[in-house]
Protein backbone atom coordinates (compact mmCIF):
# COMPACT_ATOMS: atom_id res chain seq x y z
CA UNK A 1 0.00 0.00 0.00
CA UNK A 2 1.31 3.41 -0.96
CA UNK A 3 0.20 6.89 0.09
CA UNK A 4 0.57 9.38 -2.74
CA UNK A 5 -0.10 13.07 -2.16
CA UNK A 6 -1.52 15.09 -5.04
CA UNK A 7 -0.89 18.79 -4.36
CA UNK A 8 -3.33 21.12 -6.09
CA UNK A 9 -3.35 24.90 -6.48
CA UNK A 10 -5.71 27.36 -8.09
CA UNK A 11 -5.86 31.11 -8.73
CA UNK A 12 -8.86 31.79 -6.48
CA UNK A 13 -9.03 31.42 -2.73
CA UNK A 14 -11.48 29.15 -0.99
CA UNK A 15 -11.99 25.68 0.35
CA UNK A 16 -11.88 22.83 -2.14
CA UNK A 17 -15.18 21.29 -3.20
CA UNK A 18 -16.56 18.86 -0.62
CA UNK A 19 -16.70 16.09 -3.21
CA UNK A 20 -13.02 16.39 -4.17
CA UNK A 21 -11.91 13.11 -2.53
CA UNK A 22 -14.94 11.25 -3.85
CA UNK A 23 -14.21 12.47 -7.37
CA UNK A 24 -10.70 11.03 -7.12
CA UNK A 25 -12.08 7.67 -5.99
CA UNK A 26 -14.73 7.69 -8.73
CA UNK A 27 -12.21 8.55 -11.46
CA UNK A 28 -9.96 5.59 -10.66
CA UNK A 29 -10.02 2.53 -12.87
CA UNK A 30 -10.13 -0.84 -11.03
CA UNK A 31 -6.55 -1.69 -12.06
CA UNK A 32 -5.22 1.59 -10.61
CA UNK A 33 -5.52 0.22 -7.08
CA UNK A 34 -7.11 3.23 -5.37
CA UNK A 35 -8.39 2.03 -2.00
CA UNK A 36 -9.13 5.34 -0.31
CA UNK A 37 -8.88 9.09 -0.91
CA UNK A 38 -8.97 12.04 1.46
CA UNK A 39 -8.81 15.76 0.67
CA UNK A 40 -7.49 18.57 2.87
CA UNK A 41 -7.63 22.35 2.47
CA UNK A 42 -4.01 23.41 3.01
CA UNK A 43 -4.24 27.17 2.50
CA UNK A 44 -6.35 29.77 0.70
CA UNK A 45 -5.60 28.37 -2.77
CA UNK A 46 -4.04 24.98 -2.06
CA UNK A 47 -5.42 21.54 -1.38
CA UNK A 48 -3.88 18.10 -1.09
CA UNK A 49 -5.51 14.80 -1.92
CA UNK A 50 -4.08 11.71 -0.26
CA UNK A 51 -4.55 8.58 -2.34
CA UNK A 52 -3.98 5.17 -0.81
CA UNK A 53 -3.11 2.75 -3.60
CA UNK A 54 -2.64 -0.99 -3.47
CA UNK A 55 -0.15 -1.66 -6.26
CA UNK A 56 3.08 -3.61 -6.70
CA UNK A 57 5.49 -0.70 -6.68
CA UNK A 58 6.02 2.94 -5.84
CA UNK A 59 6.48 4.05 -9.45
CA UNK A 60 3.23 2.31 -10.44
CA UNK A 61 1.38 4.01 -7.58
CA UNK A 62 2.66 7.46 -8.53
CA UNK A 63 1.77 6.91 -12.20
CA UNK A 64 -1.72 5.71 -11.29
CA UNK A 65 -2.28 8.69 -8.99
CA UNK A 66 -1.16 11.09 -11.72
CA UNK A 67 -3.54 9.46 -14.22
CA UNK A 68 -6.46 9.70 -11.80
CA UNK A 69 -5.60 13.33 -11.07
CA UNK A 70 -5.49 14.18 -14.78
CA UNK A 71 -8.97 12.71 -15.28
CA UNK A 72 -10.42 14.62 -12.31
CA UNK A 73 -8.90 17.94 -13.37
CA UNK A 74 -10.13 17.39 -16.93
CA UNK A 75 -13.68 16.53 -15.79
CA UNK A 76 -13.83 19.46 -13.37
CA UNK A 77 -11.92 22.21 -15.14
CA UNK A 78 -14.31 24.79 -13.65
CA UNK A 79 -12.78 24.13 -10.21
CA UNK A 80 -9.64 25.83 -11.52
CA UNK A 81 -7.10 23.48 -9.96
CA UNK A 82 -3.73 22.60 -11.44
CA UNK A 83 -1.58 19.76 -10.15
CA UNK A 84 1.60 20.99 -8.48
CA UNK A 85 3.03 17.58 -7.63
CA UNK A 86 2.04 13.95 -7.35
CA UNK A 87 4.40 11.84 -5.29
CA UNK A 88 4.66 9.37 -2.47
CA UNK A 89 5.09 10.61 1.04
CA UNK A 90 8.49 9.65 2.41
CA UNK A 91 8.57 9.11 6.13
CA UNK A 92 11.90 9.80 7.71
CA UNK A 93 12.74 8.36 11.11
CA UNK A 94 12.93 10.97 13.83
CA UNK A 95 16.04 10.60 16.01
CA UNK A 96 15.32 10.20 19.66
CA UNK A 97 16.85 12.79 22.02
Amino acid sequence: MYLVHVWLCRAVEGAPPRELAEEFRAAAAPDEGVEHAVAHHVSGREAVVGLFLRLDGLASAERAAAAVCARVLDRHAAWGFAAVSCEAVLIMPVPEP
